[in-house]
Formats: C-alpha cells, structure tokens, sequence
C-alpha cells in the first residue's frame, strides 16, 4: 500500500488577491483530497499547522514515505498580482519513483485545469530536504 506524506503550506503569510492564504487554501485542498486517498487505500501522515518548516522536513524525512507531496501555490510580484495561472511541478533529480510521480501528476492536471502547467513537464528541483537520497 502506498505511503505519503502530504505537506500542505505552512505559510499563512502569503495572502491571496481574493482571499485567504496559501496556509489556508492548501490546507482545504488537501483536507479535500483526503478521503481520495483513503478510497484508494493510500496511507498518508500530513503536517500540522503550526509546524515550522524544519519540523514537518524532520517529520517526513523520519519516516519512511514513498511520496512527499507538497503542497504549493505560487506567488507573484505585486505588478503580476492574480495574473499568473497553472501549476509546478518538482521532482527529487536523484528519484526516478519521483520523476515518474511527477509526471502522473503533471499529465493529470493538464486534464482537469484550463490552462494546463506552467512548466510542463516537470522540472528537476535542485535541492532537496534529504541530503541523501533513499532509494525507493
């Protein structure tokens, strides 16, 4: 049975143009996928609000998760505010599991959003909260 861990933002900072933060939104995104992941016998540990960054990275990186799904929306300058759509989508470079998670994801949000990706395919983040890479 597959094992995540889900990572919504923890950044309540980041106020949206209409509303709401990034902390608030992903948290309801992932409160809605939920259920998803239970009906396809997905086990998932998610982080808390109020956790720092360190620890949900410490938390995650404790166990021993296939997936780490974060859980992002993107900022803009104050020039671009409510004009930039669509999604990232990262994967460990070092992870050939997270490549091939990426790409799933990157092809089934096409799907369903408009406008597609901003950056499709996904690109390869650079640097990771693991320090070393586990395999899969």
């Amino acid at each position: 049975m597959p094992n995540i861990y889900l990572s919504p933002s923890l950044q309540p900072y980041n106020e949206y143009v209409n509303g709401g933060s990034e902390q608030y939104h992903m948290n309801i995104l992932a409160d809605n996928m939920e259920p998803y992941l239970r009906a396809n016998g997905i086990r998932f540990t998610r982080n808390t609000i109020g956790m720092t960054l360190g620890q949900a990275i410490r938390e995650s990186n404790a166990g021993y998760y296939d997936l780490h799904l974060a859980l992002h929306s993107n900022a803009a300058p104050p020039q671009l505010s409510g004009q930039l759509r669509g999604a990232d989508v990262y994967y460990y470079p070092y992870s050939t599991a997270g490549k091939r998670a990426a790409e799933i994801i990157a092809e089934n949000y096409k799907e369903i959003y408009p406008t597609g990706c901003a950056r499709c395919p996904p690109q390869r983040w650079q640097r990771s909260p693991r320090q070393t890479p586990r395999p899969f």
